[in-house]
This record gives C-alpha cells, sequence and structure tokens, in this order.
C-alpha cells in the first residue's frame, strides 16, 4: 500500500538535498503533496548508466516536470526528468490532471525525490511543492480530513457498542443471579415443607385422600412461604 500523500518524508529536507530548500517554504504554508511515480518500467529508471550501475536516484535530489500536451494517451501529460537528461516516468494521470492547467497557466511547480524506490515499477516517489499543486493539496486535505472524522467516528461507535455489550453482560449475570436466587429460595421452601411432613411410617389418616384438593393457603402455612412460592410447590 502506498504511504499517505501527506506523510512528508522528513529525510529529503535534510541539509545537503536539494529539497531541504523547501522545508522553511512548507512550514509556511506553501501546498506541497506527494505521489508514485508512474511508467519507471517504461523508461530509463533501474536501467544500466554509463558507470556500469543501474540508474536510480537519491532522497532529495531536484526532478524537472516537463509538460506533455502532444502525448497521445494523455494530453494533460506531465514527464519526470531527472538530471535533465535522464526520463524517469511521468506523474499519474490523476495527478496530471490536477497540475497540468495549472502549469499551462504558468504556475510553480518544483519537484524532488522523495523515495528513490527498490528498482519496481511504481516503487519511487516524489514530493511537489508549490501553487500548481494548491487545488491537489486542498483535496487531498479536505479527503484527510473526512477519513479521519470517519475513524473518530467509529471509533466512538466500538466503544459505545462495547459498552452497551458490557450493559447487556452485566444484565445476564443479573438476571442469572436473579434466577438462581430464587432457586435456592425454593429449594428452602421444599425442605422446610418436606421437614414438617409425619416421621415414617406416615399415618394415611393424616394425609388427604387421593384425588382431594389442598388449599394453597394451607400449604402457605405450613411452609410459611408466600402465596406465589405456595403455587410453586404445589
Amino acid at each position: 500500500m502506498s504511504e499517505s500523500p501527506f506523510e512528508l518524508p522528513g529525510a529529503v529536507l535534510l541539509a545537503g538535498a536539494d529539497a531541504a530548500i523547501e522545508a522553511d517554504r512548507i512550514r509556511a504554508g506553501e501546498p506541497w503533496a506527494g505521489c508514485e511515480i508512474a511508467g519507471l518500467q517504461f523508461y530509463d529508471y533501474e536501467r544500466e548508466g554509463l558507470d556500469g550501475d543501474p540508474v536510480r536516484p537519491r532522497a532529495g535530489d531536484r526532478l524537472v516536470l516537463v509538460r506533455a500536451p502532444d502525448n497521445e494517451h494523455d494530453p494533460r501529460a506531465v514527464e519526470v526528468w531527472w538530471r535533465n537528461d535522464i526520463r524517469l516516468g511521468h506523474l499519474p494521470r490523476g495527478v496530471a490532471r490536477e497540475v497540468a492547467p495549472h502549469m499551462d497557466a504558468g504556475a510553480p511547480l518544483r519537484a524532488y525525490v522523495s523515495d528513490p524506490g527498490t528498482g519496481e515499477a511504481w516503487s519511487a516517489r516524489a514530493l511537489l511543492v508549490g501553487p500548481a499543486v494548491g487545488d491537489l493539496h486542498a483535496k487531498w486535505i479536505a479527503h484527510a480530513t473526512a477519513q479521519a472524522l470517519d475513524e473518530w467516528k467509529w471509533g466512538e461507535r466500538l466503544a459505545e457498542m462495547r459498552r452497551e455489550g458490557d450493559s447487556r453482560a452485566r444484565g445476564a449475570r443479573f438476571e442469572k443471579q436473579l434466577s438462581l436466587a430464587r432457586a435456592a429460595r425454593l429449594a428452602q421452601a421444599v425442605n422446610t415443607f418436606v421437614a414438617k411432613m409425619p416421621p415414617e411410617p406416615i399415618d394415611e389418616a393424616l394425609l388427604p385422600p387421593v384425588g382431594a384438593c389442598v388449599e394453597i393457603f394451607a400449604i402457605e402455612k405450613a411452609v410459611g412461604c408466600s402465596r406465589s412460592t405456595a403455587k410453586r410447590l404445589a
């Protein structure tokens, strides 16, 4: 996954790098954005140079952006050059669509290597600075703000769901405890009722005849329990 366009690579702005000149300007509020360099595999990137080493720029190196309105695939194409004579690739189509009209109108746009890449396609990145990237910067700021707000809202919702879950769990535990307490009281009532029964051998004269009705209050009185408990005992 690509890094965020607003994760400004600090190493690029270190003293000694071409991009260091932009540090104070960016802190002062000049628009900037980061993007991949497209088309690396089609141009001079990673090809063998005169010294035998693969062509790969260093972080912080200055880049040159060249409008290519005659490009047959995209009239808003913006080529990316290094050391003036080495074409690395071009800006992604979506980025070029935003900055090309401003470049055509004369708005300044400077570029630097923010990540030299790994030699693979889409691995190198550029840092764009200047008024021509103002609209893109504003859109990305709005997107990043909306994304952060959405993440905050989801975080709050998840926290609320966890609180609700804890509340339901506490309620379930309370119901279980209440059920156990009711069962314990009923067991105690049964034990009391049984304790008051005549010892064996039972005198059948003391028992109601089979099929006879026994009033609830008789059980209630014998056991010393509530009417509802007497019903449950019955």
